[in-house]
C-alpha cells in the first residue's frame, strides 16, 4: 500500500475517476483510483530538487498546490520550497517549469519569473490563467500566471 508524507493540495479529474494529491513530504504528485482506491506516482522520485523530466526522473520540492486544466490533460503544482509552478502531463507524466527560476518576487516570462513560496493555486474556467498565492503567509501575495497571451487591445 503506497504512504502519503504530508499530502496538500488535491486535485479531482473532470470525470471524477481520479484524484490527484500533492504530496509536500515525499516531493511526488500521486494519483488515486476514485474507484478502487490504488495510488500510483504520476511524478517526482522522492528527492528534493528542481529537475523537469518524465515521471520518476522529475524532482520536486516539496510540491503544495495543485490544479487541473479543464480538459484534464494536465495538472500545474507549485514547487512550494523549490519556488516554481510546474506543468505535469496526465499522460506521459512529462514535468516542465512553467515559471519560476528561484526564491524572490519579479515579473518576468515563463522561467525568468521569480516567485516566493508558491502555493495554492486554482485554474479560470477557460484554463487560460493560473491564479496562484505567493509569499509567506503573513505578506502572501495573489500573482496571476497567464498560460495564453491575451488579446491586443483595441
Amino acid at each position: 500500500a503506497a504512504e502519503f508524507l504530508w499530502p496538500y493540495g488535491l486535485a479531482l479529474s473532470p470525470d471524477g475517476r481520479a484524484l490527484f494529491v500533492a504530496d509536500c513530504g515525499s516531493d511526488k504528485v500521486r494519483r488515486v483510483e476514485v474507484l478502487n482506491g490504488a495510488v500510483t506516482t504520476l511524478a517526482g522520485c522522492g528527492r528534493r530538487g528542481g529537475t523537469d523530466g518524465a515521471g520518476n526522473t522529475a524532482r520536486f520540492h516539496a510540491p503544495i498546490g495543485i490544479a487541473m486544466s479543464p480538459d484534464g490533460s494536465a495538472l500545474f503544482v507549485t514547487d512550494f520550497s523549490g519556488h516554481k509552478i510546474r506543468r505535469v502531463e496526465v499522460v506521459g507524466r512529462a514535468v516542465t517549469t512553467l515559471a519560476g527560476k528561484g526564491w524572490g518576487s519579479a515579473d518576468g516570462v515563463s522561467k525568468s519569473a521569480q516567485l516566493s513560496f508558491p502555493g495554492g493555486v486554482a485554474m479560470s474556467a477557460d484554463g487560460s490563467t493560473l491564479l496562484v498565492r505567493s509569499g509567506a503567509p503573513s505578506s502572501a501575495l495573489l500573482c496571476l500566471v497567464c498560460l495564453v497571451p491575451p488579446p491586443p487591445p483595441d
